[in-house]
């Protein structure tokens, strides 16, 4: 998660006569602090499922003493520094973790507010001080639910983002393994085709996702007879006519759905063996008709297979396989994206070497 704080305050206006003020206010809330402390927790102990939360009752006073040290040395002391920032992403994470209804988490937040706002009726018998503190109050109390609330709500995408990968990946395997292909081989060209689409100047989702969908290019070939997948010498005619059906067989397997990775999976699926001068398949495309993660991926698969050893032939040097991409430019490959591969030969070579086959 990249994240600044300061894009929070930004957003939210906390400006620096509001953070003076909530400075001023630390001194009023600190004796009643605990006082304050005791309403949220008689408001999470009411609930017999926010209070089956916490464990034990030693889990609760840990809970306690961390949300009266954040709200005391941070949110109504006008202290949005780095800690604040890692603190309040680290109450969202553990919330989200811990499977707290975010109606709860958030109902905290108002009994915090009502309490204080009591208070200050006690405590203040000015309305322009109070109405100066509430405002103030209102901003970072707001500004504070917001990040946690993010990060509750972003770990909670991560953690279903890591299990939609895991599957990708599991699909992505079965038809590689099919074809005497790796694991490594898909983890290669993926991040292959991440980094050239960073070189694009794409922006990093669409990166991302482009990473997370190219592992599928080839699904298609779980539905092509082992036979023919398998053959150790040379396709006919007849066979090969059906192993160029693995394209298709890919965009019937891969749903249309409207979520980027998903839809990105199946055009490259359907459109990874199609080639610049339309001479490829399965629809014959050319130029740009081909979608450009269909180009970019055609690119890093290649140049994956061309430098790894397979059954049927030996590895390619680099150099090798570089002079071919550049060979083929315009006819199979993109010729743009055949300058940008080579670019980013140096990030390839990591790439390369950190995923390397383990030969034993």
């Amino acid at each position: 998660m990249r994240l600044r704080f300061e894009q929070w305050r930004d957003f939210l206006d906390i400006d620096a006569e509001s953070i003076n003020t909530l400075r001023d206010f630390s001194g009023l809330i600190r004796p009643h602090m605990d006082a304050l402390m005791d309403a949220v927790y008689a408001y999470i102990n009411a609930n017999a499922v926010a209070s089956a939360t916490f464990t034990d009752a030693a889990a609760l006073q840990r809970a306690r003493a961390h949300q009266k040290h954040h709200w005391q040395e941070h949110v109504f002391a006008g202290n949005f520094n780095q800690d604040y920032l890692e603190a309040t992403l680290a109450i969202g994470r553990t919330h989200q973790q811990l499977g707290v209804d975010l109606r709860f988490y958030s109902g905290a937040y108002v009994v915090v507010l009502n309490q204080v706002v009591s208070l200050l009726g006690q405590l203040l018998d000015d309305d322009a001080t109070r109405t100066r503190y509430l405002t103030a109050i209102n901003r970072a109390v707001f500004l504070d639910m917001g990040l946690a609330t993010y990060a509750y709500y972003d770990t909670l995408l991560n953690a279903l983002e890591d299990m939609a990968q895991e599957v990708t990946l599991s699909l992505a395997r079965a038809g590689e393994y099919r074809d005497n292909e790796t694991g490594k081989h898909i983890t290669r060209m993926s991040k292959m085709c991440e980094q050239m689409a960073l070189a694009l100047g794409k922006d990093a989702t669409w990166a991302h996702a482009l990473r997370m969908a190219s592992p599928l290019h080839d699904v298609g070939k779980i539905g092509v007879p082992d036979r023919i997948l398998l053959k150790p010498g040379r396709l006919d005619e007849a066979e090969y006519r059906i192993m160029r059906e693995h394209p298709r067989i890919g965009g019937t397997i891969i749903p249309e759905h409207p979520a980027l990775v998903i839809r990105m999976a199946r055009r490259i699926a359907l459109t990874h063996h199609e080639k610049w001068d339309g001479s490829g398949y399965p629809a014959g495309l050319c130029g740009e008709e081909i979608p450009l993660e269909g180009r970019i991926a055609a690119i890093c698969d290649v140049y994956d297979a061309l430098v790894s050893t397979r059954p049927y032939k030996p590895a390619w040097t680099q150099q090798a396989a570089l002079d071919y991409l550049q060979q083929q430019s315009g006819l199979h490959f993109d010729p743009h994206l055949v300058t940008t591969f080579l670019r980013i030969v140096p990030e390839v070579e990591v790439i390369q070497s950190r995923y390397a086959e383990n030969i034993s």
